[in-house]
């Protein structure tokens, strides 16, 4: 019996409520005197200390007073005893009217014998964790707030109250729910983190040293702070709210039964008393008018009245059997019923119609035409609808007839009919007001887009079923014939004439043919073209007045002048390269590049105004000619396409080291033997692999070094050109794809290589650039290139007796004379001469000085100069001060001279420094035996 009841005060101390009653029905069973299982109350000395008053009214009213706190402390007494609802006494206190009235009134909750025993760290008046303990008070422990209100009154406010330090185990010390969170040194309390907030948010304890004891987590021992329903009236409170907000009834109380209860006082109660009656829910007296309880508006009923104690002399059926309220019929319960009958009936007639079609739109109205019949929606709907359709049309022409005092009814259309029955959901007088308002709508309409004629709208909206947009095709259909068998014939469409005298039109054929944004566009492209001195065409004009508004604009886009013929296109008619913002016309772009492919090289294929971009960069190359593939796609001729892509693959064949051009025409192929002797696929004739020059059978197992001393040595053509034959031999040789040529180096130092068309100095085989270069301090962006001082293109304008002084100062043999077999007069060095547009080969022709070995000045030097380049002559042994100092000034040297220093001191210094410059890297420096002085 003890553990049972200790079992019961741990499970209600501890919160758990359902737990205690478990054990408290296991004690109520043991076979024990009542005397040993429950707890004496001295119910004399409560009924003494809570009775007062002198009448018997009042001694009545303080007994029914008891009696309901009794009955409030029976049903709410065990939360008093859980430390995890310290608050919910208090809500209820200062909430609950019958509570003040009773509870409040009696000396019940300082009695000891009847409250449970608290634990030494409750607070001896709500139950919660105490804080204080005041000795002045018998030791009594105290909450905080329960300490600040108790200690109020002017008696006890000098009561000394000691500071607890024992809390719960791993609990807060003020609301005892929460776990701790920090520790305050200061006031020695243990806090959990919202009560650490609110404590010390006050002025005078912000100063408090709290130390954190472990992070604030969420404890699955505290209460959710999730919404619940409350079971009695099915409100949602807060998770925060132990009392439902409505009823005050708790949060764990189970749901009420129907039938209220009325409260039995003694037989000795007044009038007053019987007629009002008690809520069974909540306590509360109400007046015998009210039907639901005014607190938690539970259902109850006093027009039975309360019921009466028994008689002492009454039978016994009615002592055995007391009397009980009857039940009273809800009639929402039945209202509800019938509600969810008739949709379940609504819905299943719904699903019904559904299936043949019937929208439930028209379900309603059929069901609201029916009436109380039993009829079905979908048999009216194909038996009786027809009719009463034909009834609205009927009943909308009388009225429109009798508005209109004579005439004829408007005709109007089931389907008309039908949109304003469901419109009036069945209403059959407000469906012939509807009709009758759509229609006048409908005429409306048609009226403002031009058709006057009332007649001919209402045969079209009846031919139409009242659709407006079928109306519309109706009326319009006379007014398109012309139109129409304007179409159908098969006559070319006129032009549009931009000086017809109907504007409109025009217009409206722009907005036809061209789909113009706008019929101000359109009057835009008019006035364009109407503009004198202009010969736009309309295809252009309407394009770009597309793309904009502005006339300024329009006309910048219109005329664009071509730089290669110089006529007026608009913008959609040129063409640029993606590499620069040159415009030319098509049939110029077209022209160029055909001209190009078929009769020039890979590198010409260039823009044709400013020549750009530099092909000869490999960087550039791949890229331009990718674009250039698309835009010749679709503009050159078919063949002429073809020999473009053919001579792109050449072009990429040339990068492979065995590929070689033939020295007799303009083929090339890639030679796969390792023999000098290789023959030309296109010409058949064969040719040195190396030398590049005609195959003899006298080369068949000599060198090419070998082949030429023989031939100086032995070979009577050779012998008799002399050094125009030396000339040929050491000629032009390609620094880009090795190709020689049998001509000399003098004339135009610009040369072109009419295999590979690199462009490049016949003197020091240096690039010449068709726009900027990449050479360092260089800025000039034109035609140039960048020449050595040991370059012909320099030595040429040297005097002859001065490249003779260099060669004799160096000890280098030269000739003088011509050979015997060389016939005096004219020079006969070849030379590349542009001749007619056309470049070809001749002989130089200018008549011969004596002491030139038989060739022209010009070739005697150049003669020269091969001898100087052969053997690295540096010719800054010769410059005068002049040529010294530009050329210092080329080569970037500094020509400062110094404080007192003399010209000659000041000339070496220079040569000196320019001489540490080396000479061109590129120079042909052939160090090929010229002939004999004879």
């Amino acid at each position: 019996m003890e553990e049972a009841r200790n079992r019961a005060i741990a499970y209600l101390t501890s919160g758990l409520g359902q737990g205690g009653k478990a054990e408290a029905q296991l004690m109520a069973n043991y076979p024990l005197p009542l005397s040993q299982k429950y707890r004496h109350l001295m119910v004399e000395t409560m009924l003494r200390e809570n009775v007062s008053g002198s009448s018997r009214a009042q001694v009545l009213d303080s007994l029914n007073n008891l009696v309901k706190a009794l009955s409030i402390l029976e049903k709410y007494g065990f939360n008093l005893t859980s430390v995890t609802r310290p608050k919910f006494w208090r809500s209820v206190k200062h909430n609950n009217p019958v509570f003040r009235s009773t509870v409040d009134a009696i000396q019940v909750l300082g009695s000891t014998d009847f409250e449970i025993v608290r634990a030494a760290d409750q607070c001896n008046l709500c139950g919660g964790s105490a804080v204080v303990v005041c000795p002045s008070c018998a030791n009594q422990s105290f909450c905080d707030a329960c300490d600040d209100l108790f200690h109020r009154h002017p008696a006890r406010t000098s009561h000394k109250r000691e500071q607890r330090l024992k809390t719960m185990q791993g609990m807060c010390s003020i609301c005892g729910v929460s776990p701790v969170h920090a520790q305050c040194a200061t006031c020695e309390h243990m806090l959990c983190l919202k009560c650490d907030g609110l404590f010390h948010s006050h002025p005078e304890r912000k100063g408090h040293t709290r130390t954190v004891l472990t992070p604030a987590k969420t404890n699955s021992s505290t209460p959710s702070n999730a919404e619940w329903q409350c079971k009695s009236c099915t409100v949602i409170n807060q998770g925060s709210s132990i009392l439902c907000e409505v009823c005050e009834r708790p949060r764990l109380a189970p749901r009420p039964s129907i039938n209220p209860v009325f409260s039995s006082p003694s037989s000795s109660t007044d009038t007053r008393e019987q007629s009002h009656w008690t809520c069974q829910f909540c306590t509360f007296v109400n007046p015998p008018s009210a039907e639901v309880c005014k607190v938690c508006c539970s259902p109850g009923s006093p027009s039975d009245g309360p019921p009466h104690p028994p008689k002492s002399s009454g039978d016994a059926k009615h002592q055995g059997n007391p009397p009980r309220p009857k039940p009273r019929a809800s009639l929402d319960l039945k209202r509800q019923e019938r509600m969810r009958e008739d949709g379940l009936k609504l819905v299943r007639q719904i699903k019904e119609a559904e299936k043949h079609g019937i929208s439930p739109e028209e379900v309603y109205a059929a069901l609201r035409a029916c009436g109380g019949s039993s009829m079905d929606p979908c048999d009216w709907q194909a038996s009786e609808l027809p009719h009463l359709l034909d009834e609205l049309c009927a009943m909308a022409a009388s009225v429109q007839v009798s508005a209109s005092a004579g005439g004829e009814g408007v005709k109007l259309s089931r389907a008309e009919a039908k949109l304003a029955w469901l419109a009036s959901g069945g209403d059959t007088e407000r469906a012939v007001t509807q009709l009758l308002r759509d229609r006048q709508m409908k005429m409306t309409e048609l009226h403002s887009l031009g058709f006057r004629d009332a007649c001919q709208c209402e045969k079209a909206l009846l031919q139409s079923g009242g659709e407006v947009k079928g109306a519309l095709s109706v009326l319009q259909r006379p007014l398109l014939d012309d139109f129409h068998q304007r179409i159908w014939n098969e006559q070319p469409e006129p032009p549009v004439d931009p000086n017809h005298p109907n504007k409109e039109r025009m217009c409206r054929r722009l907005l036809a043919l061209y789909g113009l944004p706008s019929w101000g566009r359109c009057e835009l492209t008019l006035s364009l073209l109407q503009e004198p001195g202009v010969a736009y065409s309309l295809e252009d004009v309407v394009q770009a007045v597309r793309e904009s508004h502005d006339r300024d604009f329009i006309r910048r886009v219109l005329n664009n002048k071509c730089p290669c013929c110089l006529s007026i296109f608009p913008r959609s008619k040129m063409q640029s390269l993606t590499s620069c913002q040159c415009s030319v016309c098509l049939d110029c772009f077209t022209q160029h590049f055909t001209i190009k492919v078929r009769d020039g090289h890979i590198w010409e294929m260039v823009c044709p105004i400013c020549r750009g971009p530099d092909i000869t960069d490999p960087e550039q190359l791949d890229s331009y000619f990718f674009t250039l593939d698309i835009q010749l796609r679709g503009c050159l001729e078919p063949e002429v396409y073809e020999l473009f892509h053919r001579k792109l693959t050449e072009h990429a064949l040339m990068k492979d080291p065995k590929f070689l051009w033939c020295c007799h025409c303009v083929s090339g192929f890639i030679n796969e033997g390792d023999q000098l002797k290789v023959t030309c696929l296109s010409c058949c004739n064969s040719f040195c692999a190396k030398c590049k020059k005609t195959w003899e059978p006298q080369h068949q197992d000599l060198t090419c070094e070998q082949f030429h001393q023989w031939k100086r040595d032995n070979d009577p053509e050779y012998q008799r050109q002399g050094l125009a034959g030396y000339l040929r031999d050491n000629g032009i040789t390609c620094p880009h794809c090795r190709f020689q040529y049998a001509l000399t180096k003098g004339g135009c130092m610009h040369f072109t290589c009419s295999q590979c068309r690199y462009q490049f100095c016949s003197g020091c085989n240096n690039p010449y650039y068709t726009t900027g270069c990449r050479t360092e301090h260089c800025h000039f962006k034109g035609f140039h290139t960048h020449h050595p001082r040991d370059c012909l293109f320099y030595l040429r304008d040297w005097e002859t007796t001065r490249l003779q002084a260099l060669l004799q100062m160096r000890g280098v043999e030269f000739n003088t004379e011509p050979s015997d077999e060389l016939q005096a007069g004219t020079c006969g060095v070849m030379e590349q001469k542009d001749e007619g547009g056309q470049l070809v080969d001749s002989p130089c022709g200018i008549q011969t000085q004596p002491g030139q070995a038989g060739l022209c000045g010009k070739h005697y030097g150049e003669y020269l100069v091969s001898l100087i380049n052969a053997h690295s002559l540096d010719p800054a042994l010769l410059y005068d001060a002049h040529d010294l100092i530009r050329t210092c000034e080329r080569h970037h040297v500094d020509t400062q001279r110094a404080d007192n220093e003399d010209d000659d001191a000041y000339h070496a210094r220079l040569r000196k420094k320019l001489m540490e410059i080396p000479l061109g890297e590129k120079v042909p420096r052939n160090a090929t035996h010229h002939p004999d002085t004879s």
